[in-house]
């Protein structure tokens, strides 16, 4: 292997700006929330492992939908209880998290723990 392959292999770093920092379960995460302009302005709550191999999108709100069930779209290659493909993404099925006020820190790390905990299930959305 020569160098120009070896700086292929090496991938850059999660970009910092307009992010905010959490640790849990030992690693670094980042997150942001913004309308998704391409979804009719949903505002998303998004994850990213400070690797790339976690990356995630939360629609805000989905608590006060009662009548459809939430979910998270997993984009990277890790998840608890799957096995992600590259270039796929999962829209799985999740438990209600109160997220009809502001996004805390709080509830990214729930929603961390939760993707990277051993499930019964995992159900994916249509």
């Amino acid at each position: 292997m020569n160098d120009d392959e070896d700086k292929e292999r090496v991938s850059m770093g999660v970009s910092k700006k307009g992010k905010r920092k959490i640790i849990c379960l030992n690693r670094d995460f980042y997150w942001y929330v913004t309308p998704d302009w391409e979804d009719a302005g949903q505002v998303k709550l998004h994850i990213i492992s400070e690797d790339k191999q976690f990356i995630a999108a939360y629609n805000v709100g989905q608590s006060s939908q009662p009548d459809s069930a939430p979910f998270i779209v997993i984009q990277g290659k890790q998840f608890e209880g799957i096995v992600m493909e590259n270039g796929c993404y999962k829209r799985i099925l999740t438990p209600v998290w109160e997220d009809d006020t502001v996004i805390t820190p709080d509830i990214v790390a729930r929603i961390i723990v939760w993707c990277f905990s051993v499930k019964e299930v995992v159900t994916l959305a249509d």
